[in-house]
């Protein structure tokens, strides 16, 4: 996996959805997105950091982003359709998506979990990503270099207390990744990735490691070549989906 040398032109006028793209990695990849010159979904339930985003974006790059407010605790089948038809609105196809979107609430033994809070994260870290799979792969058809992202965790493969909901819907993720490329490999051109970004700064690990020194973790911006390459022709011929930060 080479990550360094990817042509950069060929990210320019791709259509790409990202969830929690308001802040933290789901923003760093909105800006390098666009710098690109690839128009971007923007899905988050915060309508006022993705305004500002939106603003930026076309004063800066000249790009045709599209804004979609949705709370992905309450996403059902109806809200993803109507999030299709307005993607084929906007866009003839769809060329990637980026599933950032992820809560973590709080760390605690599992009596300490009621159940609202356990199935609003089921909701948002995995139960989202199916239904949004479901109704957007077809749009995903008419690319020339489809591509899912999926967001895991090392907590997923070896869980630990006080992970809660959080460690079982990442290892749903990564269940739900795997099927896919079991189901789309020989009856589509889709190339579908798992990526671990490992220790970043983010607002989720500064709740999950208070102590940590942030300063001493490396910051968004220093993951999106391993994006760019994922989303890049150049990952088409990589075997295997599990990617992980190095």
């Amino acid at each position: 996996m080479n990550i360094k040398d990817i042509k950069n032109s060929q990210f320019k006028d791709k259509n790409i959805l990202i969830t929690g793209c308001s802040k933290g990695i789901g923003r760093s990849l909105v800006i390098k997105l666009s710098q690109l010159g690839a128009n971007v979904i923007l899905l988050s339930r915060n309508e006022k950091k993705m305004d500002e985003l939106y603003d930026f974006i076309k004063e800066d790059y000249g790009t045709e982003p599209c804004i979609l407010k949705c709370d992905l605790n309450y996403l059902d089948e109806e809200k993803a359709q109507e999030i299709a038809k307005i993607i084929l609105k906007h866009y003839k196809c769809l060329d990637g998506i980026v599933f950032n979107a992820a809560i973590l609430e709080k760390m605690s033994n599992i009596e300490g979990f009621d159940l609202k809070t356990w199935q609003k994260i089921i909701n948002v870290n995995l139960t989202s990503s199916f239904i949004l799979s479901k109704y957007l792969i077809p749009l995903l058809q008419n690319s020339l270099s489809p591509r899912i992202i999926f967001t895991t965790s090392g907590i997923s493969k070896k869980a630990k207390a006080y992970w809660g909901p959080y460690a079982v819907s990442k290892a749903g993720i990564n269940a739900l990744a795997d099927i896919l490329v079991d189901e789309l490999e020989s009856v589509s051109n889709i190339k579908i990735f798992n990526f671990n970004p490992k220790a970043t700064q983010t607002d989720m690990r500064a709740i999950a490691y208070p102590a940590e020194d942030p300063s001493s973790l490396k910051k968004p911006d220093d993951l999106m070549n391993y994006y760019m390459w994922m989303l890049a022709s150049e990952s088409s011929s990589h075997d295997g989906n599990y990617i992980e930060y190095r």
